[in-house]
């Protein structure tokens, strides 16, 4: 039996049989939630697996370790001091009745490995659904992860794809499916395939180098989550107990819990010692739960121990129909693109048809912009618009990088 657990657009797994259980990639932010999951089905953590090491978010190997006794296993190519047991190509994991099979999976780091059992594929970062994990940091390399790819090509077209992470709201595919939709695993030419990802730019993951040494180190501090609507009634009792919402400015101004203090966990830093010296609880949210383990690490490696983690972010407020406060804000980038997509079509047409024929093409080549925006997952529109000094107000610089090289 496999589960599948969400925090924001973090993946992790727990796959038993019998009484058994594998933990894979387990995120901070759900300690408590796996659990209760493993009490609720009577279920042991025989291993606890990183299928790298994460540097976009906090893994909780390492208090599940020492909450559960269960061993750590990672790559025989990581870098940590929270590993038991490391394992290398082709090694088993045996849970139950269930044998898992290792498959080393370089690219997107050098330590990546992926799990193979019960029908699917647990890909970690290297095989995501339509993309697949970026190679500029943590010895990643495009040349690799081609050869990766070429291997997990070779899967039957059934298997499940269960990867660590999906920014589009997806949850599993298949082998079969990404060898026909995927353009990184259709994509034949090696050299073709290394210089396209090479030519990416993308922004790294927020505080990626401290949290890299924190997984490396098994340092991650075991966060206190609350639910909504503990936080809501903590808020009520005790004016000393504020609301972080550490979300972008464009996301505050469009809707917020009232009362809240909003600072940007791009510019929490610079912040810290106001905090401290306030002397205040905190109760730290974003918009699903990505970013505020994040930021409760940053408060309570400067020495502000008075910090909860509002589990679910503003997304769970609003579905447990809490009051929030709703603005106009300012104008998303995916409607800032709809309206010069849709003037400049406009624009070529009337041209076209008072002025000269040739106007035409300024609708043609907006037309080619849009579907190549939606078949790569790539706007280059949006990218533009990205550098405005208005937008950067509005959307920080935190929230840009992720681990998906789209």
């Amino acid at each position: 039996m496999v589960k599948q657990f969400i925090a924001g657009s973090c993946y992790s797994y727990i796959l038993s049989s019998q009484n058994e259980a594998l933990v894979i990639d387990p995120h901070i932010s759900l300690v408590e939630t796996y659990k209760k999951y493993l009490a609720d089905n009577k279920l042991t953590p025989k291993f606890i697996v990183d299928t790298h090491t994460h540097a976009d978010h906090f893994s909780s190997a390492a208090v599940l370790k020492k909450h559960f006794g269960a061993p750590v296993l990672m790559s025989e190519k990581a870098i940590s001091d929270v590993a038991d047991k490391r394992l290398k190509d082709n090694d088993q994991i045996n849970i139950g009745w269930e044998s898992i099979k290792v498959i080393y999976t370089p690219g997107h780091t050098d330590d990546a490995m992926s799990l193979l059992g019960d029908g699917r594929l647990f890909s970690g970062d290297v095989l995501l659904i339509g993309s697949v994990g970026r190679t500029d940091f943590q010895n990643g390399s495009p040349e690799s992860m081609f050869d990766t790819l070429a291997k997990l090509k070779l899967l039957p077209n059934e298997t499940i794809l269960c990867p660590g992470h999906d920014y589009h709201g997806k949850k599993t595919s298949t082998i079969g499916k990404e060898k026909t939709d995927n353009p990184f695993l259709k994509e034949t030419n090696k050299e073709k395939f290394v210089n396209e990802m090479r030519s990416k730019v993308i922004p790294k993951p927020f505080n990626i180098d401290n949290i890299i040494r924190v997984n490396q180190k098994g340092q991650a501090t075991m966060l206190e989550m609350i639910s909504p609507r503990q936080a809501l009634s903590l808020v009520e009792k005790n004016p000393q107990t504020k609301l972080l919402d550490v979300r972008s400015a464009l996301e505050f101004s469009q809707v917020h819990i009232e009362k809240s203090i909003n600072i940007p966990i791009d510019t929490l830093s610079g912040r810290i010692g106001e905090l401290s010296r306030s002397g205040q609880n905190y109760i730290v949210f974003c918009m699903a739960g990505i970013r505020s383990p994040m930021a409760a690490d940053m408060l309570i490696q400067a020495g502000i121990n008075s910090v909860k983690v509002m589990e679910g972010g503003i997304a769970r407020w609003q579905k447990e129909k809490l009051p929030v406060v709703k603005g106009r804000g300012g104008i998303s980038l995916e409607r800032q693109v709809r309206i010069i997509a849709g003037s400049l079509v406009l624009t070529g047409i009337i041209q076209a048809a008072l002025l000269h024929w040739a106007f035409i093409f300024i609708s043609v080549f907006v037309s080619c912009g849009l579907i190549f925006a939606g078949l790569t997952d790539n706007c280059l529109m949006g990218m533009l618009l990205m550098k405005l000094t208005y937008n950067k107000k509005l959307y920080g610089t935190a929230s840009g990088g992720t681990c998906s090289i789209s």
